[in-house]
């Protein structure tokens, strides 16, 4: 009894070693592919910074021969400066390495902030998105960390902007609405579809070229939302394209 009972401690201990390197792994995985998608940003977010640069600069130069209105020349450099700021403060917050902090965290603003992030690639390739939040004027909080929810919402939109770059383009649109106690996002593209549906998130499982891709991306974005209690699927639909829904739990019941 006293050897058997010795043998279930170290298997017990050494399944929770295993866990703990689990853990470390995942977070790893999450953080490197955090860093893969803030490297793919780098480029277009130096031309999002110098759009509104180059526009103060020219502004600046204008108010010496035109200061009839200098008011409104001072809003408009003042426009560009906040819009160069909000860029730079959201690079920051994606960039910034930090444990998981659940707070309560509004998912058409998360939303929002993933597209501005990726506007350059939408401009590259073509992509016309559109941002409609359905029912309340304010949909309930969920409880979630803001950096990584953020990670999952630009992970699935760039798949989306890579599907519609296949086709010279096309069309995005973002909903998110209440569903019972789960505030829900859905991704829905006019590309080919997906292959594979049901593989999407299988670690390693991509369509990319060799050395375009590990796969990980979609698998990383399930697990994070499987840490937060959530759901995240994918279909194709009858007409076309493909939708990507993320579901999470309400941080209160709604009122």
């Amino acid at each position: 009894q006293h050897l058997f009972s010795h043998e279930l401690l170290r298997l017990a201990d050494e399944a929770t070693e295993s866990c703990e390197n689990l853990r470390r792994v995942q977070n790893q995985l999450v953080q490197s592919e955090k860093l893969a998608a803030l490297g793919q940003l780098v480029a277009g977010a130096a031309h999002e910074i110098n759009n509104p640069l180059t526009a103060i600069i020219g502004y600046c130069e204008l108010l010496p021969e035109f200061c009839a209105d200098p008011a409104a020349l001072a809003q408009k450099i003042g426009q560009q400066a906040r819009r160069t700021k909000a860029l730079v403060e959201n690079l920051i917050s994606f960039a910034r390495q930090a444990p998981a902090n659940k707070v309560e965290v509004d998912l058409t603003s998360a939303a929002s902030s993933a597209l501005r992030l990726l506007q350059h690639e939408l401009v590259q390739h073509r992509v016309n998105a559109v941002l409609n939040q359905s029912g309340a004027p304010a949909l309930p909080p969920v409880l979630a960390d803001p950096n990584q929810l953020l990670q999952v919402i630009m992970q699935v939109l760039r798949n989306a902007i890579e599907s519609l770059a296949l086709v010279g383009g096309g069309e995005l649109k973002l909903a998110t609405f209440l569903d019972d106690a789960a505030a829900v996002l859905e991704v829905t593209d006019s590309g080919p579809g997906i292959r594979a549906p049901e593989k999407v998130f299988d670690p390693f499982y991509t369509t990319k070229p060799v050395g375009q891709g590990t796969g990980l991306g979609l698998s990383t974005a399930y697990g994070i939302i499987q840490g937060h209690n959530g759901e995240i699927t994918c279909r194709n639909n009858p007409a076309g394209g493909a939708t990507f829904r993320i579901a999470l739990p309400l941080a209160r019941p709604a009122a």
